[in-house]
């Protein structure tokens, strides 16, 4: 898993075979705008793995997640435990 400036990348044998895009949205607010997980990596949880490092991010620098990707806000319904960083 590697964090760049405002992407997460999951990668197998060096290749990327998934990402989770996001930006500042406002003042503590990070937006996940796109997730993409290659067609022969679905099902294997990477957009999951890539929410919650995500997460760790988001706990870290005390943030909240907003969703305006379809997956992403999916995703953190599907999770009320993670209610406490969806805005």
């Amino acid at each position: 898993m590697k964090i760049e400036e405002n992407r997460i990348v999951y990668e197998k044998n060096g290749e990327e075979v998934g990402v989770l895009e996001f930006q500042n949205k406002n003042e503590g607010v990070i937006d996940i705008y796109h997730t993409y997980v290659n067609p022969d990596y679905q099902g294997q949880q990477i957009a999951s793995k890539l929410v919650e490092e995500l997460i760790k991010k988001v706990k870290r620098e005390n943030k909240r997640i907003t969703s305006s990707c379809s997956y992403g806000d999916y995703w953190m319904k599907k999770h009320p435990e993670y209610s406490d960083y969806y805005k």
